[in-house]
């Protein structure tokens, strides 16, 4: 049996944008506590994550060096708005009926790879 894992110090709280790409450290499937939720609901969760991730991960693939400017100017979702919101409508349709649509992995992924861990980057309009 493996043993458990050593304590993990908290951070200061962080801002509300921010906390949708926080890490509980008893979340792993991403930024929900997954850990009382049944075997097949963290399953749910965990799919749900990657396909996030996934999804994102082509965004950036596919798009970012169209945008460098987006940064400086703080409107990364304009920019990428329509690239977005059809990853979005994907995901949706996929887990938006699960266990896992409220978790808000999506607009966690996307600020956490798109956007580098700061949301301001997105701009006020991006729908959280």
């Amino acid at each position: 049996m493996a043993a458990a894992p050593a304590p993990v110090e908290v951070p200061a709280p962080v801002p509300v944008a921010a906390a949708a790409v926080a890490i509980a450290p008893s979340a792993p499937a991403g930024g929900v506590d997954v850990a009382g939720l049944s075997p097949e609901d963290q399953e749910v969760h965990k799919k749900a994550k990657r396909f996030a991730k996934l999804l994102v991960d082509e965004i950036k693939l596919s798009t970012r060096p169209k945008s460098p400017k987006a940064d400086r100017n703080k409107d990364l979702y304009q920019r990428l708005k329509e690239d977005i919101d059809k990853s979005r409508n994907t995901y949706d349709k996929r887990y938006g009926a699960t266990s896992a649509a409220s978790a808000g992995y999506f607009s966690a992924e996307v600020i956490r790879i798109l956007a580098d861990n700061d949301p301001s980057t997105l701009g006020s309009d991006f729908p959280q």
